[in-house]
């Protein structure tokens, strides 16, 4: 067996080599990561908001109250990762009026199940989009990341007990 190169076999060698780094390249873009995370904030403590407002319950006005007190420390701390790698946030006002236009989703009758079930969808979305932060983004993403994990999880549980609570019919 003769150990020879290639013109073929040296071609494969420099594709492995320069692609390497773009196959480990981070795929979650900060920005990105930011966009999405200050507007599912804003949304739920919107949703929270009008929770305390409509709902008949006491659990459901419970977890709302834990939303808006918990959710303005996170975006400080959002707000600080954004400054720290010069991301941009999104302005309130438009994202004020996505989270009105998301809300919506919340008329009927049956308030606090279709509250529940939002919540609960919305902290699945949450802990995905925290979830490949913290596996696929940069190092700096990723640490802040993995901090917030065990919040989202802990929030997501919360969400889940609401609507096994509240059913949707």
């Amino acid at each position: 067996m003769s150990r020879h190169f290639t013109p073929r076999g040296a071609m494969l060698w420099l594709l492995l080599f320069f692609a390497t780094p773009l196959l480990a390249a981070p795929k979650v873009d900060p920005q990105t990561f930011v966009e999405q995370a200050v507007a599912a904030r804003v949304a739920d403590i919107q949703a929270a908001q009008l929770a305390l407002r409509q709902s008949q319950s006491a659990d459901v006005k419970t977890f709302a109250q834990q939303v808006i007190d918990h959710h303005p420390r996170e975006n400080a701390d959002l707000q600080a990762f954004a400054r720290s790698r010069t991301v941009e946030v999104p302005a309130d006002e438009d994202l004020l009026a996505q989270a009105e236009a998301e809300l919506r989703e919340l008329a009927g009758d049956n308030f606090d199940a279709l509250y529940a079930d939002w919540q609960m969808r919305r902290y699945e979305n949450s802990l995905a989009l925290y979830t490949d932060a913290a596996e696929q983004g940069d190092e700096e993403l990723q640490a802040f990341a993995r901090a917030k994990l065990p919040v989202l999880k802990h929030h997501l549980q919360m969400a889940r007990m609401l609507t096994r609570a509240h059913p949707l019919s």
